[in-house]
């Protein structure tokens, strides 16, 4: 175990002296055979992966290799920091209201795009993402350079953060009210004056409700 630690913290000193490359996306026929858990660290690892930390990656016999792999590069800091709660969706891949920019990447990967609306008197991020719908009306995520997208429908979800918090998921051309879900009110103008009580409406300029107008209190009510 050790000879293999040791091995592997030059690997990861060489991958990093390397010159970065884009992120790829693993291919799931290598991985078919790993653990659940084992194929969820490499869909959500792979946002910000390079191509050899991958490829390095999807050659590692055991969970325990895996798993102190991402260590070593400084993944695991970010799978610890997951919300309790929003584990299952990571689990499933599936990105809800609630959930932070690394964990949408982990679910999603990075966004096609990202662009910043000023809406509601609130800066928003769009994250947008394509997805394909194959013949058998199953709906997936359309990979870099897919195989498939000429012969398949495609189609464009959108993530609204605010405050780095999602707070909506919506499909292209369902963005009319996507805004009432904005966890914030609409910002008001200056805070009106309360209305003053029956008796100070009533009260003569200068005095005191409950005075007469000699300055004494009104007795009359006992």
């Amino acid at each position: 175990m050790n000879r293999f630690l040791s091995a592997l913290a030059l690997l990861v000193l060489v991958l990093a002296l390397a010159a970065p490359a884009l992120a790829g996306q693993v291919n799931p026929r290598k991985i078919k055979k790993w653990p659940e858990l084992d194929k969820v660290w490499a869909r959500s690892f792979d946002a910000w992966a390079t191509d050899e930390e991958l490829d390095v990656f999807v050659k590692l016999k055991s969970t325990d290799e895996r798993k102190e792999f991402l260590k070593k590069i400084g993944f695991w800091k970010k799978w610890k920091k997951i919300d309790e709660e929003m584990m299952p969706n990571i689990m499933a891949g599936e990105v809800v209201r609630g959930m932070n920019k690394d964990e949408v990447f982990m679910c999603w990967d990075k966004p096609v795009k990202i662009r910043k609306d000023f809406r509601r008197n609130a800066y928003v991020d769009v994250l947008n993402y394509r997805f394909e719908i194959d013949r058998k009306g199953r709906e997936f995520l359309s990979p870099k350079d897919s195989k498939t997208a000429y012969k398949n429908e495609l189609i464009t979800r959108f993530v609204y953060m605010y405050n780095g918090k999602v707070f909506s998921i919506v499909y292209e051309g369902e963005e009319e009210d996507v805004m009432d879900e904005l966890p914030i009110k609409d910002a008001q103008g200056p805070a009106a004056q309360p209305e003053a009580s029956p008796e100070e409406a009533q009260a003569p300029s200068g005095e005191e409700p409950g005075k007469d107008q000699a300055g004494s209190e009104d007795k009359s009510g006992n």
